[in-house]
């Protein structure tokens, strides 16, 4: 390719090319010595296209510093290949602005972008582009992965303060040395490793990924031991054929590169199509040599282009090796002087002086056991007969007990998971935990699967990987709509990643020891001959009462006193959201009593709620009883309202789309419906409720299934009339369809019900048209509510009771031993026709053979109390 030639318009008035020009003459002469079949010359070509792109940009970035007087410390700097001086056809430039001076609203920077990434008039001026990130010393410590590599080989293109070297050295106090190395190590495993053992591959092979990136993993671990520059790890390769061999790669890679169509874009990680090469590329080597060549000198050429590029990648795949494995032999140390190291085998320690005692052997077992949760390594199984050799007659809680409890990364139950294989450690750190992991429980008994200790450490790594997936929904999700009302939105995931480790550690710690203490429950459960000896004896093994094992058993330990005390809160109250959930209807009396007992503060009742999620993420589930766990995303949605902003339910529904006369509707079901959980389900009702009133008592009602997480809930819709509740209970026990709750609302003004039905686990598997028609036809035919249905009812209500619940509203409830959708008909038909009452919402509990129904009603006016408990005296 002949370079292009000069017109008097590609110079300036001095006769001296213009930088687009100029650089579009220098690439051209690079482009055809890349063209040639000269192949000793890689270093030079891509030190030469650096520089035809580098120089400019000093010359440009000076030349702006100095126009806009910038006068704070500034440099513009080249990173990973292009710091290398590395540059091919198709490679991007990695460039970045660094700044001893505030990023945000820096008008220097403003200006510098303008030019480079928001017009083109760096482009238009100089012939190419790039994009560069802007970096401060602050911005240091988010520096890691990927990006962190990239600095290893940090050079200065505009630097006249001495910026790079200030950058570097403040990356080299600060970066973790040892997680960098395993960085590479993991790039090499998962991407590389394979490549180096298939350097005869033909069908593909990616010149950069597969073959420079294997000797920059070696030259990468290297350098970054002491955060050096890859330069200085070239400086110091003993046989000159290793450098010779990736010059030959960067020569190989510029000729492929001008073989393919420009414009290409790389991906995620920085890999480029055109660096892929194919069996015809491999055929193609001979072109190098030009037309004028016969077919038998490319043929020749050809084959020895081949032959060197297969020495090459095979002697660099073995230098990458060697030197990434190689770090193990010896055993690569976490930190200079650090008693641990990774080595082949895994993470081990150096020995102890002879006759260390049982703390110093305690440190050094779980600091060991910290750093393989921490960088998520395993320890060497030869550790078991060294470090942790007989660890059940002398290990004692030391800080690092607490450490691994504090870790953020990594996890804790895998952590346990390892000691659980060493005999009698666990009840040395946690008394009462060897009792524990042998005993039995309602849990064990049923699924006859697992000791208790597996179980437990299932429990803590639910709430790791919620709280991990919790904390990427945070950093991936937009900032919410002013629009969207979140009230009850509740996630557990969101919620654990809101908690910083002092009370995750609580939540863990809690989830450990759990039925360790005992506590004035276990004393009240051993006491009671009723029950099972298993369920008698399943909790307070250690035999210490609740604040003195807190007290008195990590004093060594070094837990920060917060967190211990609420891991005790957690282990007293951890029942609490459950036994209100299962208790009465979700309202703000029983949101208030849960706000009370969290003694009024978020973090806690936040505590109380993720721990609750995570001791019952299997066992007592929201697949097993979703009608609770809907009860106790409600009541803890309801109890933390007043700790965060809340959108007026009015504003939320009109910016939604519902008209004024929907919204009339909406608030005439009452403040519970309105301010409450079922709103949100309103929009699947809005034009139905304006029908149903246009047509009066004689509308055909509408129902819809609802789905919320593994709730199954059936919506009705209908004209209202007092018996409703009766004919939709009627028309589930005619079809064996479960309930385990209800809630009722009546919009009195507008002669409407909406009511909402929860139907049970195995009633869920019946939802659907069918089931949606018969209870449309039972209401609108009044059906399951005449004297003829009441003469029939089934006898099966045992032990009814009316009290009052609150302020002008009832609870009638009753217990069978028989079937609950019965007693649920039972209850609202006699309610109907005897009490003459308006039902606003049932519930049901099961237990030991027996269940128990309640029914929240109001009595009509002129009936007293006293007078509907002679009415119901005789129900059962």
């Amino acid at each position: 390719m002949k370079p292009p030639s000069i017109t008097p318009t590609d110079q300036d008035e001095s006769g001296l090319l213009l930088p687009r020009e100029n650089y579009l003459r220098l690439i051209a002469a690079n482009d055809e010595r890349i063209l040639s079949s000269e192949l000793n010359n890689g270093r030079s070509i891509v030190t030469e296209r650096s520089g035809i792109h580098l120089t400019p940009l000093a010359e440009w970035a000076s030349e702006q510093q100095a126009l806009f007087g910038y006068d704070r410390p500034f440099a513009v700097v080249a990173l990973g290949g292009t710091g290398r001086g590395e540059i091919t056809p198709c490679s991007d430039l990695d460039v970045a602005f660094l700044f001893d001076d505030a990023i945000e609203g820096n008008e220097f920077l403003l200006e510098l972008q303008r030019q480079t990434l928001h017009t083109r008039q760096f482009f238009n001026r100089y012939g190419f582009c790039f994009q560069a990130l802007p970096f401060c010393f602050e911005d240091i410590p988010a520096i890691d992965g990927k990006q962190l590599n990239a600095f290893i080989d940090m050079a200065p293109v505009h630097d006249p303060a001495g910026l790079t070297d200030k950058f570097r050295e403040r990356i080299r106090e600060t970066f973790d040395p040892f997680e960098h190395f395993l960085l590479v190590r993991n790039f090499w495993r998962r991407q590389w490793e394979k490549a180096g053992t298939e350097p005869e591959r033909l069908d593909r092979f990616d010149i950069k990924s597969d073959g420079l990136r294997l000797f920059l993993a070696g030259i990468w671990t290297l350098a970054g031991k002491e955060f050096v520059h890859s330069r200085d790890i070239y400086a110091r390769i003993e046989d000159p054929r290793v450098l010779e061999s990736y010059e030959f790669l960067l020569r190989l890679r510029a000729w492929i590169h001008l073989q393919r169509p420009p414009g290409g874009q790389p991906d995620a990680l920085g890999n480029h199509v055109e660096d892929v090469l194919g069996f015809g590329d491999f055929l193609s080597f001979g072109a190098m040599l030009g037309p004028e060549a016969t077919e038998r000198e490319r043929f020749e050429f050809g084959d020895a282009v081949r032959a060197r590029l297969l020495l090459a990648r095979r002697r660099l795949a073995a230098f990458g090796r060697g030197v990434v494995e190689g770090e193990l032999r010896p055993g690569r140390s976490i930190a200079p002087g650090h008693p641990v190291a990774l080595g082949a085998g895994g993470l081990f320690h150096t020995p102890l002086p002879e006759g260390a005692d049982g703390e110093a052997r305690s440190r050094a077992a779980l600091s060991l056991l910290l750093i393989s949760q921490r960088y998520e390594l395993p320890i060497d199984p030869a550790e078991l007969e060294t470090t942790f050799l007989e660890a059940g007659d002398w290990l004692v809680p030391v800080p690092e007990l607490a450490e691994l409890f504090y870790e953020p990364r990594g996890s804790l139950a895998d952590s346990f998971e390892f000691l659980s294989q060493i005999p009698g450690t666990e009840e040395r750190l946690f008394p009462g935990y060897g009792k524990f992991e042998s005993s039995l429980d309602e849990r064990v008994m049923t699924e006859r699967v697992s000791l208790r200790g597996a179980l437990e450490r299932q429990k803590i790594r639910a709430l790791e990987k919620k709280r991990l997936a919790g904390l990427a929904q945070q950093s991936n999700s937009e900032k919410p709509s002013a629009l969207a009302d979140r009230t009850y939105e509740v996630s557990m995931a969101l919620e654990a990643a809101a908690l910083d480790m002092v009370w995750i550690a609580a939540i863990k710690l809690a989830l450990k020891t759990k039925r360790l203490p005992v506590t004035p429950e276990d004393v009240a459960a051993r006491e009671d001959e009723s029950r099972p000896l298993h369920e008698r004896f399943s909790s307070g093994l250690s035999g210490i009462p609740l604040q003195e094992y807190y007290s008195g058993c990590f004093k060594f330990a070094d837990f920060l006193p917060e967190t211990l005390k609420l891991a005790q809160f957690l282990v007293a109250n951890r029942r609490a959201f459950k036994e209100i959930a299962d208790a009465d209807l979700m309202d703000a009396v029983q949101a208030s009593k849960i706000v009370q007992l969290c003694g009024n503060d978020l973090t806690v009742l936040r505590a109380l709620f993720v721990f609750t999620c995570a001791d019952r993420a299997e066992w007592e589930s929201e697949e097993h009883d979703p009608a609770r766990w809907f009860n106790i995303r409600e009541l803890y949605a309801k109890a933390r309202m007043p700790f965060r902003p809340r959108q007026d339910p009015a504003q939320a529904l009109t910016k939604a789309g519902y008209d004024p006369e929907e919204l009339a509707i909406l608030q005439d079901f009452g403040k519970d419906f309105f301010e409450g959980i079922y709103r949100h389900y309103a929009i699947r009702f809005g034009v139905h409720l304006l029908r149903l009133r246009a047509q009066g008592p004689g509308a055909r009602p509408k129902s819809s299934t609802i789905r919320e997480g593994a709730s199954v809930i059936l919506g009705v819709a209908a004209p209202d009339h007092a018996g409703i509740a009766a004919s939709i209970s009627g028309a589930f026990w005619k079809r064996g369809i479960g309930l385990r709750q209800a809630h009722l609302f009546s919009a009195a003004n507008h002669g409407l019900a909406l009511d909402f039905f929860h139907l049970s686990p195995s009633g869920a598997a019946a939802s659907g048209p069918d089931l949606n028609r018969a209870l449309e036809e039972a209401i609108q035919e009044h059906r399951y509510i005449s004297e003829e249905d009441e003469a029939a009812l089934p006898d099966v209500a045992r032990h009814v009771t009316l009290d009052e619940w609150r302020i002008g509203l009832y609870c009638l409830r009753a217990e069978t031993s028989a079937d609950v959708g019965a007693l649920i008909y039972v209850l609202t038909c006699k309610a109907f026709r005897r009490l003459g009452a308006n039902i606003h919402g049932l519930a049901a509990h099961t237990g030991r053979g027996h269940a128990w129904v309640s029914v929240y009603l109001n009595l009509p006016t002129g009936l007293t109390l006293s007078e509907a408990r002679e009415i119901v005296a005789d129900w059962g």
